[in-house]
């Protein structure tokens, strides 16, 4: 059973440095994201916080579209794991989905700390709502892809360069396999967010805020 685990957790996070990498940019950009809210002016301050209030409440009024929430929903995530997948099969594409981790992470960081600061420490269980469990499935989709890109990437530049004897057609396949994956995790994601969010929000709303 022990060897079990261990080898999914080594098929789903591969490479040691890669991971703290990957998970590092991530964590950055979570507390990029916070503090950039800190320092906006009050004007867009306000704008945030009138956008947060404007969504708990069409939320608490079912004011939600769910299907159109989960096309918006399934096409946002399908785009950007698709763009990191992408990306990872070109030298240049590692500073590219660099980029986009770091912005995952960074969007997530604004969205709790605009929940905060609206609510304060009410908001507590309003951002667990929120992030558990869809953005957790979504972090997790986009960390494992956002690895095995940047694997790909580094054994593409070693066979290109270095004329190591890298299998890429197998490589590519295990990315591609990941990939999949990751499409599989986004489509439940988005089922969540779209017809389990507003529910569980709703009830956060009605008891807390």
């Amino acid at each position: 059973m022990n060897k079990k685990i261990t080898r999914i957790k080594d098929i789903i996070f591969p490479n040691k440095k890669i991971n703290y990498f990957v998970l590092t940019i991530l964590i950055l950009g979570v507390i990029s994201g916070s503090i950039f809210l800190m320092v906006l002016n009050s004007t867009d301050k306000a704008n945030v916080i009138n956008q947060i209030q404007t969504f708990f409440t069409n939320i608490n009024s079912s004011n939600i579209n769910s299907g159109l929430a989960f096309k918006n929903s399934i096409i946002t995530n399908l785009v950007y794991i698709t763009l990191i997948w992408i990306f990872g099969m070109s030298i240049i594409g590692i500073l590219l989905n660099v980029f986009l981790i770091y912005l995952k992470g960074f969007l997530l960081g604004f969205s709790i700390a605009a929940i905060f600061k609206c609510y304060g420490i009410k908001g507590i269980l309003g951002v667990i709502v929120y992030i558990f469990p869809h953005q957790i499935l979504n972090i997790f989709s986009i960390l494992i892809l956002g690895i095995y890109s940047i694997m790909f990437t580094i054994k593409l530049f070693e066979y290109m360069f270095s004329k190591k004897n890298n299998n890429m057609r197998n490589m590519l396949k295990k990315y591609s396999i990941i990939y999949l994956f990751t499409i599989f995790i986004s489509i439940i994601s988005s089922l969540s967010e779209a017809y389990l969010l507003p529910i569980l929000m709703k009830i956060i709303i009605k008891l807390f805020i």
